[in-house]
């Protein structure tokens, strides 16, 4: 059972750490229209998973970010939506008008929980 809580202890902060940069990003978030560049290719696969985009932030200054190629596998010089979070403008990500109501962050933090609940009962049990 202190397996259970050591993995939940070990998963907690980087849940937190992926909900806090999501709840910025949802907060502070600037939508912006980026240029494909280039198109990254991992494996064998036939479509890209990732491409280059370069966009300019609120400021005028040149971005280049790699972001998911999906749901459609952008071209070169195609153009994307990105958002990226105002205090962080190097970092960006696909727009998507369709967000999962429970996001990476929350999974994660959720699942931490209860790995730490599940180890604890069980300690208090036995």
């Amino acid at each position: 059972m202190t397996g259970l809580i050591g993995i939940g202890v070990l998963l907690l902060p980087f849940g937190l750490r992926i909900w806090y940069v999501e709840r910025s990003l949802k907060r502070n978030g600037v939508r912006v229209v980026a240029r494909c560049i280039d198109r990254v290719y991992e494996g064998n696969s036939v479509d890209p998973k990732r491409v280059l985009c370069e966009y300019f932030a609120d400021d005028g200054s040149r971005m280049r970010w790699i972001v998911s190629g999906e749901p459609d596998f952008p071209e070169v010089g195609d153009r994307v939506e990105l958002i990226y979070d105002a205090h962080y403008p190097s970092q960006a990500e696909r727009w998507m008008e369709k967000r999962f109501p429970i996001t990476l962050g929350v999974g994660w933090t959720s699942l931490a929980g209860l790995l730490i609940a599940a180890g604890t009962l069980g300690a208090l049990l036995t």
